[in-house]
């Protein structure tokens, strides 16, 4: 992985990992693996199905929702949201990837502003507060999301 940034001492972010990078995570003692692309994506060394079977091989826990074109679905952020909050004590560690880490930090944000009950209007400021770069139209995206589905 060429792209990794930690958010907390639990959640890492990134880009999409190979077999070996799979086996590497696993000897750090990271326990768990969030795919967000799409089957076919270009530069996509392993499929989502067999990336899922070589984390479980690993005894890695791995979940995929596949993030594009449509708009998130409130299951599929849930989902990850469950995935990090069952991983977010002890020493536990995931990683959350995409293509180059940006639906990452996305669905990271989402999980944070859920967890700790930011309102959208907070999401800009939150992002500088941890020192993430994130661009006007994804922090758009995620502002505009939180607007239309969670429930204050």
């Amino acid at each position: 992985m060429d792209v990794k940034q930690y958010l907390t001492p639990t959640i890492m972010i990134g880009d999409q990992p190979t077999k070996a990078d799979l086996a590497e995570l696993k000897s750090l003692g990271f326990v768990g693996v969030v795919n967000l692309r799409n089957d076919g994506e270009p530069e996509q060394p392993i499929a989502p199905s067999r990336e899922g079977e070589l984390a479980r091989e690993l005894g890695l826990e791995y979940l995929h929702l596949g993030v594009g074109a449509v708009p998130l679905e409130e299951s599929g952020v849930a989902a990850v949201s469950d995935f990090l909050t069952r991983h977010a004590q002890g020493p536990d560690q995931v990683l959350v990837h995409c293509r180059r880490g940006g639906r990452a930090v996305m669905l990271v944000l989402l999980h944070f502003a859920k967890v700790n009950g930011w309102s959208p209007d907070q999401v800009a400021e939150r992002c500088a507060d941890m020192g993430l770069a994130i661009d006007s139209s994804m922090c758009k995206i995620v502002e505009g999301w939180l607007r239309s589905n969670l429930t204050q």
